[in-house]
């Protein structure tokens, strides 16, 4: 056995631990949501790899379509799917560091990366660190109850479409590890009706606490 061997082992444990957790949370929310469940019309297939990859109505988007990517992270397999397989325009924000890194020596055709972030207004707000150093998924709430941060600017759909000069949006992909509890509401209000609507509701890692129990609820008001 390695030296290394027990840490892997302690790391694995926890992992299948953290995923049992998450599985009781997981039924519940289809239990709870299981009535306003319909097949689609569509046909539904998978953009992205296994970590990036959403489901989509492909029989739906067409080479017009313009796409608002909130949230890259270091993974842009969605919108490469996007792009061979439709040939959209997709303008992706994300202000994080490692986002931003990730995507300096990028050009794609017809990806648009801009370092800002998205919100219910227009301002400078904390961005608070992963508690794993792998990981690139800062939040806004600081679902991970970590003590660093770093600022970034932030904006509304609405004003980052007056920018950009979009009067409509046909996709929105949102994984903005809980800001989207205030920015849908925002979205709303600012009547920006996507045709598809792409969201992750974030929870916090800690099943059992206030936060956690905060954002479930907010999760079921959203949708």
């Amino acid at each position: 056995m390695s030296v290394d061997a027990p840490n892997r082992q302690a790391r694995r444990g926890k992992l299948v631990r953290w995923k049992k957790r998450y599985q009781h949370r997981d039924m519940l929310w289809r239990r709870l949501v299981r009535g306003e469940l319909t097949s689609p019309p569509s046909e539904i297939e998978r953009y992205g790899g296994q970590n990036g990859g959403w489901l989509l109505p492909s029989d739906l988007i067409t080479p017009n379509w313009l796409v608002y990517d909130f949230g890259v992270g270091d993974d842009i397999s969605f919108d490469i799917a996007l792009r061979e397989r439709h040939g959209c325009t997709i303008h992706a924000f994300d202000p994080t560091p490692d986002s931003v890194a990730f995507m300096a020596d990028r050009d794609l055709p017809g990806l648009h990366f801009h370092p800002v972030g998205v919100w219910n207004e227009d301002t400078t707000i904390r961005f608070w660190v992963p508690r794993y150093a792998e990981r690139v998924s800062y939040s806004a709430l600081n679902l991970r109850l970590t003590s660093d941060y770093v600022d970034c600017p932030v904006k509304t759909i609405r004003s980052l479409a007056a920018e950009l000069g979009h009067e409509h949006i046909d996709l929105i992909k949102m994984d903005v590890e809980g800001a989207e509890q205030l920015v849908i509401p925002n979205m709303i209000a600012d009547r920006i009706r996507p045709t598809v609507l792409c969201v992750e509701y974030d929870q916090p890692y800690e099943v059992l606490s206030r936060l956690s129990l905060r954002c479930f609820r907010a999760a079921l008001r959203l949708h």
